[in-house]
């Protein structure tokens, strides 16, 4: 053998054995260990916070895998010392060569839990001259996403990550990202993808994101009171603390459970989530519900010392009454059909119980050229213009239409009008009192004020007798004003005299 073959073959044994040794060093304790420091600079420097991770593995063939489990990292100047990030379990990958460049092909992440608080303001540039780490693909499942609010009396804003999948992710520039969650209230699921990034170390609230969103098969019958299936689409931008969302909900078959009947309900609405609080302020809201308009502004917010969030909107309606009575009263077909105005002030508190039973409403109403669909009503309705207007036996007034309005309020399920006019030609009615929305009681009384004289609101001896009392109940410039009362339901109401008011007369 010659020399230069001697040489040749000292190098290869060294160069083996030095390739053995490192081999044998990576697989060590020690390389494990060293590579968890690492891990935790980078992850400190970059997150301004300090980090633990409870165990690392170092695996190097057939590709580099880093094994950790137990990642808490607590944000320094954190007086409380809470973790702002958990996770369970990860598993980074690829070749040994990338990662000597700080770079990862794919980091795994199982059981994440992500805390977003307003940190302190930077003392310095903690972030000068640091090289960035570069990630091909992260894949997170089982993830929770919670913006703490300033005010620690309200609730956080919690998504439920069901996965996440981050693509050429960086510290330094936005990444790409798919998501999927499950909504618990309305149970529904979410998908999303856009742009994410960069992370605002030290604001991570201000970090920006933007995208798309598909809300599928939402149902509606996982809160109290309310059925249907929701779908909706939209788009997202802004940041953390102040998104801003534009989008579109479709529900075919809306209902209340008090009715069980099936009204079609569209939207489109801007909104802005504000993660400071958790609260969310509907700027505009346009919605059709059957063949109704309906616009409102407010806000989901929450309140001091309370468990949830309450729905508070200005509401204002133009359309047809029937679309809301098909919510309200359960029967075959609306008792009434004609135009609506409304405007109302809208509260739904929080709590497990109806909506019905939680919804507030003060405002006021009127519907226009109102026709009864109960013949039986409608008869009524007929017979009290004949009479009103001193004509009992003309049977050419039929299908009279009525005008109602007035001021109403809704709380506990009880529906108080303390100031309603009906009028049909020839006759008006005043009323105040009440309706039950779960029983469809009435509880009426008022003044029926008729343009004709009693007397002229019959025919033969009863006409030539009443006319001896029709002084007795002028009033006003009005041929006759009687005191009333209404009771019954909505399908079979009752109208009578108020014997007692015209006795005390």
């Amino acid at each position: 053998m010659t020399r230069a073959w001697k040489i040749l073959l000292g190098v290869l044994i060294a160069a083996g054995l030095a390739v053995a040794l490192g081999i044998a060093v990576l697989r060590s304790e020690w390389a494990a260990h060293r590579t968890g420091q690492e891990l935790t600079r980078i992850i400190e420097t970059r997150l301004d916070a300090k980090a633990h991770i409870e165990k690392v593995s170092l695996a190097i063939f057939p590709r580099l895998a880093i094994e950790g489990h137990g990642l808490t990292l607590v944000r320094n100047g954190d007086e409380h010392r809470l973790p702002f990030i958990r996770v369970d379990h990860f598993h980074a990958s690829g070749s040994l060569f990338d990662a000597l460049k700080r770079s990862i092909d794919v980091v795994e992440v199982e059981g994440l839990q992500v805390d977003i608080a307003r940190g302190p303001k930077p003392k310095g540039s903690g972030l000068r001259g640091a090289r960035d780490l570069e990630i091909n693909e992260i894949r997170v499942t089982r993830g929770l996403l919670r913006i703490l609010p300033d005010n620690p009396e309200k609730l956080p804003l919690n998504f439920e990550l069901d996965t996440v999948t981050f693509h050429d992710f960086s510290f330094e520039h936005a990444g790409q990202y798919q998501a999927q969650l499950t909504n618990p209230k309305p149970k529904g699921l979410i998908k999303s993808s856009g742009s994410f990034g960069p992370w605002n170390t030290y604001a991570p609230r201000s970090s920006p994101l933007s995208g798309d969103y598909e809300f599928i098969d939402a149902r509606l019958d996982t809160i109290k009171g309310i059925g249907g299936i929701l779908n909706s689409k939209g788009s997202f931008d802004g940041v953390l603390e102040h998104i801003n969302v534009k989008g579109t909900t479709t529900t075919p078959d809306f209902q209340l459970n008090l009715a069980k009947q099936p009204v079609n309900l569209d939207t489109k609405f801007v909104a802005v989530v504000d993660g400071t609080s958790g609260d969310t302020y509907l700027e505009e809201v346009d919605a059709t519900l059957g063949r109704s308009h309906i616009l409102a502004k407010g806000s989901i917010a929450g309140a001091p010392g309370a468990k949830g969030r309450t729905i508070a909107l200005n509401v204002s309606a133009d359309g047809r009454f029937e679309d809301f009575l098909r919510l309200a009263v359960k029967a075959q077909k609306p008792a009434m059909r004609g135009a609506i105005a409304l405007k109302t002030a809208l509260v739904i508190p929080p709590g497990d119980v109806d909506v019905v039973q939680k919804l507030q409403l003060k405002g006021s109403f009127q519907i226009r050229r109102g026709q009864f669909t109960s013949d039986t009503v409608q008869d009524k309705v007929d017979e009290l213009s004949r009479r009103g207007r001193g004509e009992p036996a003309n049977e050419q007034v039929s299908n009279v239409t009525s005008d109602f309005g007035g001021d109403f309020a809704l709380r506990n399920g009880r529906l108080d009008l303390p100031k309603f006019q009906f009028a049909v030609e020839g006759a008006r009615v005043a009323l105040g009192g009440n309706y039950g929305l779960p029983t469809q009681q009435l509880d009426f009384e008022g003044s029926l004020i008729l343009d004709a004289p009693l007397s002229k609101t019959t025919t033969g001896i009863k006409s030539l007798l009443l006319k001896v009392v029709d002084p007795l109940f002028r009033k006003d410039g009005a041929g006759a004003v009687l005191p009333i009362v209404v009771s019954g339901t909505v399908d079979q109401p009752s109208f009578g005299l108020d014997k007692g008011r015209i006795i005390g007369r």
